[in-house]
């Protein structure tokens, strides 16, 4: 399973300098003089078993002004970290030259429109987008305020994922937080304002229910924005929606359930929570409480019979976040806010007193949505579903992008044959680590620059196919080419799986005799060739007589593998016509 993992970090203004009507508004973004948390989660990874997995690192800036120095401190911190992960850095500058490709391909202003990093459910969308590109099976979305701890993180939140658990495919699985003290709660103390607005008990009653008590996996009402594994079928079908100022995660639990997707949470797969201390007064984090769930309320209201959508109710989500999204919530809203507004004018501080009573004028006039806020989100859904689409078709092209700030690889320039600039020094490099190559001194490897060129290829793309013309030699030097024998269109079967290319076989040597594959290649992972045309392979003989003359024995050897490979196969699988097929010996 491809996984890709993808990190959010946020970056601000320098230190002192205050916001700035058009800045996007985040908890607790790092000003770009300093350097935030993001490298003790990187360096938390180091202790991972597994290191096959692409790691994705969303550079979010509140304004375009500070998108440079953002990416310097992002880089910096990156490098430092040395992680074995393949890594890349995702801007705002590709995010735009992405969505320019997109639009050439066709996409709409309303497509365009979730193309952005403003916001945090936009921010989240972006998050799949880059998956998405990857071609990853799963997205592992974490934050750059959490600690792992967990050497097996990543094998444990994809074991279940895509299997069938209860009746129902895992597409969805959540694992949860652990703060400062080790502990599943929310690291909050309870005031009495709190009475009617019991947010943080119902969410202790459901992490009870669902993180502290067996089985290890059961469907969820809540979910982790930080701790979140998603299934390709899922996040490329549903997105964030957004529309909801905060409290995404949940949301985007409920908008999966509508769409049929089912949720589990993993109750032994935690991530420890070190967020900064929230600097918004507590009025302000009541009222972006109900415009979340008034608005949540409402997109339940107004759902319809419509294709092969599930119709969910408050009570599916209970205790949290159903009990937020009831016909009560007027109530909990006016007694919380009056009560908040009491607490704050026995403290003196009569602004914030107005302000809290001014929730309950909010929450019942500008609050509730002024359009079907359902409808709305399934046109997101479509514009969604369409979006992934041109992703799909202009895979090359988009993934070129995040290629340039690949910072796990040397910066790669492709023309439209696919070739890239092979430096003298990289090949003796690569050369030096094949066995093939061993029989070549270090000074007839360096002559050998003057001949080959390198061909590059992304996950999924077609290197060649059945019947082209083929005029050169490959050696594959990084990644996976799977190969298949196309069966006849009459027999209804879907093409034969041959084999797989790894790096230091051989693959085109029949250019020697005959110009056509016979069989047909797909890259299965970022792959490289390094290859020699029959024309500049005739020349180095001519030049370099006994440097062509190994090359010549390297295909050779590589043949007559081949062929003994084949006949092996062969006399095991006897009683299959491969006739109607062809072996390896013709790539």
């Amino acid at each position: 399973m491809r996984k890709t993992m993808i990190i959010p970090t946020y970056w601000c203004r320098r230190t002192g300098e205050l916001w700035r009507e058009g800045d996007a508004v985040y908890d607790h973004p790092t000003p770009v003089d300093q350097e935030g948390t993001l490298e003790r989660t990187l360096l938390s990874m180091k202790q991972f078993h597994e290191k096959d997995f692409k790691l994705v690192i969303l550079i979010c800036p509140t304004t375009p002004e500070v998108e440079e120095e953002a990416y310097g401190q992002v880089l910096r911190i990156t490098r430092r970290a040395q992680l074995n992960a393949e890594t890349y850095l995702f801007t705002a500058g590709d995010l735009r030259e992405i969505t320019g490709v997109l639009r050439t391909a066709g996409l709409n202003d309303q497509g365009a429109k979730l193309l952005s990093m403003f916001g945090y459910s936009n921010v989240r969308n972006i998050c799949l987008l880059a998956a998405s590109i990857l071609t990853a099976d799963a997205a592992l979305l974490i934050d750059d305020d959490e600690v792992f701890e967990l050497p097996d993180f990543v094998p444990r939140s994809l074991e279940f994922l895509g299997r069938r658990v209860y009746g129902d495919i895992v597409h969805g699985v959540a694992g949860y937080y652990l703060n400062s003290k080790g502990q599943y709660y929310d690291d909050v103390k309870p005031e009495p304002w709190m009475t009617y607005w019991d947010r943080f008990s119902c969410k202790a009653r459901a992490f009870d229910q669902i993180i502290g008590s067996g089985p290890r996996l059961k469907r969820t009402p809540f979910a982790f924005g930080g701790a979140m594994i998603l299934h390709r079928e899922l996040f490329e079908c549903v997105p964030f929606d957004p529309l909801v100022t905060r409290g995404e995660d949940v949301d985007y639990l409920i908008n999966s359930r509508m769409f049929g997707f089912s949720f589990f949470l993993d109750n032994t797969l935690s991530i420890k929570h070190l967020p900064q201390p929230k600097s918004h007064p507590q009025w302000k984090r009541l009222r972006e409480d109900i415009y979340r769930f008034v608005y949540q309320r409402a997109k339940m209201a107004g759902q319809h019979t419509t294709g092969n959508l599930v119709h969910v109710g408050p009570e599916d989500f209970d205790p949290y976040p159903g009990e937020f999204l009831k016909p009560d919530l007027e109530e909990k809203i006016y007694r919380s806010s009056m009560m908040l507004s009491a607490q704050y004018l026995a403290e003196g501080d009569s602004d914030a007193a107005m302000e809290a009573m001014r929730n309950v004028y909010l929450a019942k006039h500008d609050a509730p949505p002024v359009f079907d806020a359902f409808r709305a989100y399934l046109e997101t859904q479509s514009q969604w579903e369409k979006l992934i689409h041109l992703v799909r078709q202009e895979r090359y092209a988009v993934r070129a992008v995040l290629e340039r700030h690949n910072v796990s690889a040397p910066e790669i320039h492709l023309d439209r044959e696919h070739r890239r600039k092979l430096t003298q020094e990289e090949l003796l490099t690569v050369l030096a680590k094949l066995p093939v190559f061993s029989v070549f001194t270090e000074q007839e490897r360096a002559i050998l620059h003057d001949y080959c060129h390198v061909k590059t290829y992304y996950e999924h793309e077609t290197v060649f196919t059945s019947g082209d013309h083929n005029e050169e030699v490959c050696l594959v030097l990084k990644g996976k080419l799977r190969l298949v024998a196309n069966r006849e269109a009459s027999s209804g079967s879907a093409p034969l799986e041959i084999a797989y290319l790894t790096q230091g076989s051989f693959l085109g040597e029949n250019c020697l005799s005959q110009s056509v594959f016979r069989l047909s290649g797909t890259a299965e992972e970022f792959t490289e060739l390094l290859c020699i045309s029959k024309m500049r392979l005739k020349r180095l003989l001519n030049e370099h007589p006994a440097i062509g003359v190994k090359l010549l024995q390297c295909f050779l050897a590589s043949l007559s593998e081949k062929i003994n490979r084949s006949n092996d196969l062969r006399k095991e699988t006897a009683a299959y016509d491969y006739n109607a097929v062809d072996m390896p010996t013709d790539v």
